[in-house]
């Protein structure tokens, strides 16, 4: 027994027809479409959290009014924060304390300059050498978060030396 056409030349031919085509076209993508949305619409995970974001802003330093009489050099000034109180632990003269932005040649003096680290309480602080008196990332020369003892030298040619964080930085 033979499975088949009887004939060689019987065997069915597919359709040329433009309608045909057509419609088993439209059929077979709108069949896909179904697939793909039932299997989608049965999926139960979400998305992931997008990653955190960091934002980091610089302040414009605060200028003092000259009502006090000037500091004799290498001497650095307290600058009041934004409330025009001084901030807690203040300096004593000669050493540069935690969260403000000195004018070099003015507030500090070229130099090497060290730091216990983080001021109590911290786990990090911040210093940048500056190219000028506006705190802006272009700015930088350089910086770091240091978590221990530190040391960085000031050069005669930066402009402000900013600071967050820190013990007192004393000359080195």
């Amino acid at each position: 027994m033979m499975y088949g056409p009887d004939h060689p030349g019987d065997h069915p031919r597919a359709s040329s027809s433009p309608v045909v085509i057509l419609l088993v076209s439209g059929l077979t993508g709108l069949v896909g479409f179904v697939i793909g949305f039932l299997a989608g619409f049965g999926a139960t995970g979400t998305a992931a959290e997008p990653a955190p974001r960091m934002t980091v802003r610089f302040e414009e330093p605060s200028e003092t009014p000259p009502t006090a009489a000037p500091e004799p050099p290498g001497q650095a000034r307290e600058t009041p924060r934004a409330g025009g109180t001084p901030e807690a632990g203040a300096m004593s003269p000669g050493a540069v304390g935690a969260g403000r932005t000195l004018v070099v040649g003015v507030d500090i003096q070229p130099g090497t300059y060290r730091t216990a680290g983080p001021a109590e309480g911290q786990p990090m602080c911040y210093w940048a050498r500056l190219r000028s008196t506006v705190a802006q990332p272009s700015e930088v020369i350089a910086a770091d978060m240091p978590r221990g003892p530190a040391t960085v030298v000031i050069a005669p040619t930066d402009k402000a030396f900013q600071t967050g964080g820190c013990a007192d930085w004393t000359p080195a």
